[in-house]
């Protein structure tokens, strides 16, 4: 065992006193709001109530503290991942356009408000600006993961628990908090005038009156939010619901009632219940092209299925395909696709196999197709010269593109044809 990786093991979990570690990485275990004590606490090696309680002084110093805090948050990378939230943000041409839109915004209210002599209010007004904007950073440009983590620590504050509660005492400590806040607030702003320092009094009368009415409509905003977001989510479900009992009313009905008309003919049975099947797959797995089967294949992927839906449809058989990367459907690829379908054809036509398979890979450099049965088998060196069904759909169209076709067959053990077509690495 390393002892390294033991002595690790038995360091401080939630930023404890302990030995200081590098680099700095903000915290993510017992971390209660960015995880920026936690972190700072690892990397000394102090208490991480410490650095929280130093946090806390140095907010008072004009909010110093809380800019510093939201300066970190958004420079320092979280533990576990690679790209702190600024990368993020630049490497985000729309985010970043975003920031620096509402950037200007508040610059441009925080110069109004030097021009008209309220220094005051711009002492404060500066690092909670600050703080403001590297909040909307951080939502803005954090991780899956912590944006989840902040949406839980939303949704666990007080004031959502009370607009959640049912309690008469919890709803009526919150309508008298807040009722006495919004007449604390008024009564400030009253007394602006009265004030040596007005400005002052009015941001702070402000702040104290925003805080009552959130106090006292923030959970019921919160819980209309919930109500509308849960509605378009049901109703969205109920569509969903909707659209899958008509395709398979459209579809899967309609085929049975095929089958039962056609109980006498295992051959068309399994035709329609291939078909069937196949169509219900690609819609779960892509809906969007439900029932699109006459679009032209702009793959080798695409265009290989359709040999499959092809040969099963017009000659009943079961075609097992298997298809291993995938390109653009070129004029190349579009030949040798063309002369596998020859081979399957010829397989659904008189080998008498019960099923094809047909198996296409994709590399770089170059593409190949093999199709194969096990069926009646035939000599090769006995097909007459006026049959050009080998010879011209398949090995002469695989030379013209600089193919190969080779065909192998045993009397009473099958047949396998390999297509393999050289292509340049840009035509992948």
């Amino acid at each position: 065992m390393d002892p390294t990786a033991a002595h690790r093991s038995t360091g401080p979990r939630h930023g404890g006193t302990g030995r200081p570690e590098r680099p700095l990485r903000r915290s993510v275990d017992g971390c209660f709001i960015g995880g920026v004590c936690g972190g700072v606490a690892r990397r000394f090696g102090v208490s991480a109530r410490a650095v929280r309680i130093v946090f806390a002084l140095l907010a008072l110093l004009g909010g110093f503290g809380l800019a510093l805090y939201v300066v970190l948050w958004v420079l320092v990378e979280r533990r576990g991942e690679t790209a702190t939230i600024a990368s993020r943000i630049v490497s985000d041409r729309r985010e970043l356009q975003i920031l620096l839109a509402v950037s200007t915004v508040v610059l441009a209210l925080l110069i109004t408000f030097e021009a008209l002599g309220l220094s005051r209010v711009g002492n404060v007004a500066w690092p909670l600006s600050a703080c403001a904007i590297g909040i909307l950073a951080v939502w803005r440009g954090a991780s899956a993961q912590e944006r989840v983590a902040l949406q839980e620590m939303l949704s666990s504050l007080p004031v959502g628990s009370l607009g959640s509660s049912r309690s008469w005492k919890s709803i009526a400590v919150r309508v008298a908090g807040g009722i006495a806040l919004v007449l604390i607030g008024i009564t400030m702003l009253s007394k602006v005038g009265q004030q040596p320092h007005a400005a002052r009094g009015a941001l702070l009368g402000a702040v104290v009156l925003g805080t009552g009415f959130l106090v006292l409509f923030a959970p019921w905003w919160l819980h209309t939010i919930r109500d509308l977001t849960t509605e378009r989510r049901e109703r969205v479900r109920a569509q969903e619901r909707a659209d899958v009992a008509a395709h398979l009313h459209d579809s899967v009905l309609q085929t049975l009632s095929l089958i039962q008309r056609n109980a006498d003919d295992p051959k068309e049975v399994a035709r329609l219940a291939r078909l069937q099947e196949r169509e219900l797959r690609g819609w779960l797995f892509n809906p969007a092209t439900f029932g699109q089967r006459d679009r032209s294949p702009r793959t080798i992927v695409e265009a290989a299925a359709s040999v499959e839906r092809d040969i099963e449809d017009s000659y009943g058989v079961a075609v097992e395909l298997v298809v291993v990367g995938d390109g653009p459907l070129d004029d190349a690829a579009a030949a040798m696709i063309a002369a596998g379908r020859e081979a399957t054809v010829n397989a659904a036509k008189w080998a008498q196999a019960p099923r094809i398979s047909v198996y296409v890979e994709v590399e770089p450099d170059l593409l190949s197709m093999y199709v194969r049965d096990q069926g009646i088998g035939f000599d090769v060196d006995a097909v007459p010269s006026d049959r050009k069904g080998i010879s011209c759909s398949i090995t002469e169209r695989m030379v013209r593109y600089g193919g190969r076709a080779t065909v192998r067959s045993t009397l009473g053990e099958g047949t396998d044809v390999e297509l393999t077509l050289p292509r340049t690495p840009s035509g992948t």
